[in-house]
């Protein structure tokens, strides 16, 4: 744990909070100086959907970004999308294909993020790999459940184009546990397998009424909309759940058309799962929110739902999930009169398609956390298969690991947990997230357009090395290219007569430079010190200072950089 640990931490904050170890630091330096091709081709070192990251990844990045400290996180997923944006209204862009190094053939069960990131990362490597995807396209929840005002199918399409100019075979209407299985995939000569089939059926409420005529759950809805099937929402819709996905299908039913759009949550707007300024989103778009409500049943009319009955909630303490459990409040049943109820309460794996053997009581895949192996040799799982239901880079991350893992067992070598270069990293980031206050830059508008393409570029670009301007440059500099001598950094030093032990800056120092000596006094090691200036932003009593911020040398490189912006 110890050498893990000291691996992640080679890494600056928002590098190391990335599940994808994306090398934030390189391409937002690559930014401030106008790089903006460079920079997407940092980012695919890692990532192999930038554009789709830079528009729906929820930026545990910007969560751990040291500025947030000072004033406001550096808008990193902005960025990202930006470069992604310029490089497409360039031209698509294909990627050369990669020698095969390697004979032995790998398929992927699930054209997902996990299942693309593995095949991404495996055919760098040199490997032969097949994609095996039950639907009719690729991109799994990416193309199917997440909609086109927040993801254009265009933008999928083009990333995955990507993926397969590399070398990458997808063969899609093949599902798994029916067209091909383990031993068949065997018997074909592949060496490894990983399924990645995600978490795609709709977990269930268990009421009454819910196999009525009307209700839709939220995936299948999501999903039937993106196969282009009609659904009449009628013109008045509830949606039941907390998450994201629940927000997504609210202000999808907004916009075919129905006039009032609910979501009935049974805890408090605090414990929604769903991302904050999504919420606020679906708010301006005129969705209305009623908390601690749950359905008990839902009442139809000639097969038909007419109504939701709900009764009132109270929390009580938190459970395993850590939110404070909903109690129900006797005598407060209620009914809200819909035409269509969604519900949205999570996704679960359609465990039918899996060999019984690796399903573990939970419904999940069951693997070694180290090597992402089941108790099939050389069968391999990662994703939501493995986790349940997460994020797009989550997932990323999952297919990285994966992918490191048959290369090892294929191999025939050791796989070291430290090469796996996990997020376990013992500061707790997420409490001093300030998200709410996150600084959303012009890339934020609609995507680009072909109207007027040079003006927009320019302006968008110079607002763009603005804020790249705005990172504090806190991570080792070996690979952050930068270009302009801002590399001499400034250090922290303790007032000793203003220091009153209290350990903060101890606990939130990103590289463990600051100590207690024998008084209890804060000390800094100028060795392990890379001047970001967190401790300084974070200390009560304002007892440490930067050395050299005024080092002529240092606001010198930062003018000339700004002139070259403007």
């Amino acid at each position: 744990m110890e050498r893990l640990e000291e691996t992640v931490r080679k890494f600056p904050p928002c590098r190391a909070a990335c599940p994808a170890h994306v090398n934030v630091q390189a391409y937002v330096c690559l930014i401030q100086m106008g790089k903006f091709k460079e920079a997407v081709e940092v980012i695919r070192r890692d990532l192999p959907f930038p554009a789709i990251c830079g528009r729906v990844c929820f930026s545990p990045c910007e969560d751990a970004c040291s500025r947030i400290n000072i004033d406001q996180a550096v808008a990193i997923r902005s960025l990202k999308r930006l470069v992604a944006d310029i490089e497409r209204e360039q031209g698509r862009v294909r990627a050369e294909p990669i020698p095969k190094r390697y004979s032995e053939k790998i398929a992927i069960i699930g054209a997902g993020p996990a299942g693309l990131a593995a095949a991404y990362e495996l055919a760098k490597l040199g490997y032969p790999v097949t994609v095996f995807e039950r639907m009719p396209e690729p991109g799994g929840m990416m193309r199917y459940c997440i909609p086109d005002y927040r993801l254009e199918r265009f933008v999928v399409r083009n990333e995955i184009e990507y993926i397969k100019d590399l070398g990458v075979e997808i063969k899609t209407g093949v599902e798994f546990g029916k067209d091909v299985t383990i031993d068949s995939l065997r018997r074909d000569g592949y060496k490894a397998i990983f399924i990645a089939v995600g978490a795609q059926a709709s977990a269930k409420m268990n009421i009454p009424g819910e196999d009525l005529e009307g209700v839709i759950h939220a995936v299948d809805f999501l999903r039937a909309l993106s196969l282009g099937k009609q659904i009449d929402v009628g013109e008045r819709v509830a949606v039941i759940g907390g998450g994201n996905t629940a927000i997504d299908a609210a202000r999808t039913a907004k916009r075919l058309g129905a006039k009032e759009v609910m979501i009935l949550y049974r805890r408090s707007r605090q414990e929604m799962p769903a991302h904050p300024w999504e919420v606020e989103i679906a708010e301006k778009d005129g969705v209305k929110f009623y908390f601690l409500v749950s359905p008990k049943r839902i009442i139809g009319e000639n097969g038909r739902v007419k109504a939701v009955e709900c009764i009132r909630m109270r929390l009580s303490e938190p459970d395993e999930s850590g939110r404070r459990r909903p109690i129900p409040i006797p005598f407060t049943e209620h009914q809200y009169e819909v035409d269509l109820v969604i519900p949205a309460i999570g996704q679960v794996v359609e465990t039918w398609t899996l060999p019984p053997e690796i399903v573990s009581k939970d419904g999940l895949i069951e693997v070694n956390p180290l090597t992402m192996e089941t108790n099939i040799p050389g069968v391999f799982a990662g994703g939501d298969v493995v986790s349940g239901p997460a994020s797009i880079i989550e997932a990323v991350g999952a297919g990285k690991r994966a992918a490191l893992s048959i290369h090892c067992y294929l191999r025939g070598e050791p796989l070291k947990r430290e090469n796996l270069e996990e997020v376990t990293w013992v500061k707790n980031w997420s409490s001093l997230s300030k998200k709410e206050r996150r600084y959303e830059s012009p890339v934020e508008k609609p995507r680009l357009s072909f109207e007027e393409v040079r003006a927009y570029l320019e302006r968008v670009q110079r607002a763009a090395r603005f804020e790249a301007l705005r990172c504090l440059g806190c991570g080792p500099c070996a690979e952050c290219l930068m270009g302009i001598d801002l590399c001499v950094k400034d250090k922290a030093v303790v007032d000793e007569n203003r220091c009153i032990g209290c350990g903060l800056c101890v606990e939130i120092c990103p590289y463990n430079a600051i100590t207690k000596n024998e008084n209890g006094v804060a000390q800094v090691s100028e060795e392990l010190c890379k001047g970001c200036g967190t401790c300084a932003a974070r200390c009560p009593k304002e007892a440490i200072t930067m050395e050299n911020i005024s080092n002529e040398r240092i606001l010198a490189a930062v003018m000339n950089a700004i002139a070259e912006v403007t």
